[in-house]
């Protein structure tokens, strides 16, 4: 768990799980976006390759795939999921992509999952992108885990805001508490996931001999970038 909140889950007015025109609903993108922080904050474990592969897993995966820019990231977990070879290989290989990407192993051949690394000139961590995150988490009421290492401009992290913010929209009461919810989620999208996710993905398919994470980077910007052009549709 990257952010924990003690916030009391509020009364659900009606219309609280109204879809963007055609979009997932608040709910769902919570959802959604809770996932693709968890691809991007830990190694894939078997555990959760055996998950995938039952039938809960599998439906869960069907519930994604009807999303258009997550199709190609279901069809990788799939894959992995339903592969001959052992799912030790898979979680291993895996595994080493993860931290030659994400933990620096990789060297300069690698995607540091930071805002600040991708917005501040001189690639460092815990810069003013860094504040940004820690203020949005404190508006919400969050904090980062104890049990979590990273700074608050970490992909995963900014990744759950997003998904908090969702959330929130779909608990709302009232339309105007609704609206502003999803103002926020555009901003978010807008001024800190939006700038630098683009350049992390374009990193990832240089670097990830893997192709797993290359594909799940691609998928969340696709997704994001079509989630703000709802979001602005919907005149968030």
């Amino acid at each position: 768990m990257r952010v924990d909140s003690s916030r009391p889950q509020p009364h659900r007015g009606p219309g609280a799980d109204a879809t963007i025109d055609d979009a997932p609903s608040h709910l769902e993108r919570a959802r959604i976006y809770q996932w693709l922080g968890g691809i991007f904050s830990r190694e894939l474990s078997a555990e959760a390759l055996a998950t995938y592969r039952s039938t809960d897993g599998m439906t869960l995966l069907e519930g994604f795939a009807a999303h258009p820019p997550l199709a190609p990231l279901v069809a990788e977990l799939r894959t992995l999921a339903l592969a001959h070879e052992s799912p030790e290989t898979a979680v291993t290989d895996l595994a080493g992509a993860f931290s030659r990407l994400f933990l620096g192993v990789g060297g300069r051949r690698s995607a540091p999952p930071y805002e600040s690394a991708y917005t501040n000139e001189r690639g460092l961590l815990f810069q003013e992108a860094s504040g940004h995150s820690a203020a949005a988490l404190m508006n919400l009421g969050l904090h980062v885990s104890a049990s979590c290492p990273e700074p608050p401009d970490h992909l995963a992290i900014q990744l759950e805001i997003m998904a908090a913010l969702a959330s929130r929209a779909h608990e709302a009461a009232a339309s105007a508490e609704r609206d502003a919810y999803m103002h926020r989620q555009l901003a978010f999208l807008e001024d800190r996931l939006l700038p630098w996710i683009g350049a992390f993905r374009d990193d990832c398919v240089a670097s990830d001999r893997s192709g797993f994470y290359a594909t799940a980077a691609t998928c969340l910007v696709a997704f994001a970038t079509a989630d703000a052009d709802r979001l602005r549709a919907a005149g968030a």
